[in-house]
């Protein structure tokens, strides 16, 4: 029995933001919009929880230009559970705040009040 774990990495945005990754062993998935990174992780997700596929992600990165407008409920749906971890990186212009207002909304959520 293996108990070595072939995990995979993923990252969701725009082609010409995400392509360059590929030359690191990270597996780009395009979305130029909010509607479309959410179908990408949603596939991500089904992927990684289907058995019989022997990919299995461990983290998904996303750029964070590419979240914005995105549903909060739809959202969470989509990154719920243990696997795949789901980073939201800086576009090229910066952060624009959308990872900072959905970590406020998580320790919120864990903690009761706002902190951030």
């Amino acid at each position: 029995m293996s108990t070595t774990n072939h995990y995979r990495l993923a990252i969701v945005g725009p082609t010409d933001m995400v392509s360059g990754f590929q030359a690191l062993g990270v597996e780009a998935y395009d979305a130029t919009n909010s509607a479309e990174a959410l179908q990408q992780l949603r596939a991500i997700k089904k992927i990684s929880n289907d058995p019989a596929d022997e990919r299995t992600y461990a983290v998904v990165c996303v750029i964070e230009d590419v979240l914005q407008g995105i549903d909060q409920a739809e959202y969470a749906k989509a990154v719920e559970g243990a696997l795949p971890a789901v980073v939201v990186l800086p576009g090229p212009a910066g952060a624009t705040g959308v990872a900072i207002e959905r970590l406020r909304l998580l320790a919120q959520k864990a903690v009761g009040s706002s902190l951030i």
